[in-house]
């Protein structure tokens, strides 16, 4: 009787479609997956931004940083203004520590001034061009 509803099914006919079940699981696997690598995109730009200092740092009226340079993978040396003085500090994983009290101020060149991102693109458009 079996081999007779074989050889009644015509001969293109497709295979019978996956399970509601099935699709619905292939459905969730890819939604989890999408977010989780959102989630991984969100963490790795933030990791970035704070490795190479892109987040604005907090303000305070009576200290302010003036210069950083870093001196290895985990320490730096730190110029400080406090009030009309500057000292210079160490900052590394064991702590912060004072490496001097300048007797005169440090005049540093002035920074280029962050402006728009459109002007600073054109700026770097138009230098990166032959004359």
């Amino acid at each position: 009787m079996l081999t007779a509803a074989l050889a009644a099914a015509p001969a293109g006919a497709a295979a019978p479609a996956a399970s509601p079940a099935a699709s619905a699981a292939g459905g969730f696997v890819s939604v989890a997956f999408s977010l989780l690598l959102i989630l991984g995109v969100i963490v790795a730009l933030a990791w970035v931004a704070t490795r190479l200092r892109l987040t604005p740092r907090a303000a305070s009226s009576g200290l302010k940083v003036i210069a950083d340079v870093a001196v290895g993978p985990k320490e730096r040396v730190v110029l400080l203004k406090v009030g009309d003085a500057q000292a210079l500090v160490g900052v590394g994983p064991d702590g912060v520590r004072s490496l001097g009290l300048l007797d005169r101020t440090v005049a540093l060149p002035p920074e280029v001034a962050t402006g728009a991102f459109a002007a600073r693109l054109k700026a770097l458009l138009q230098a990166g061009q032959k004359p």
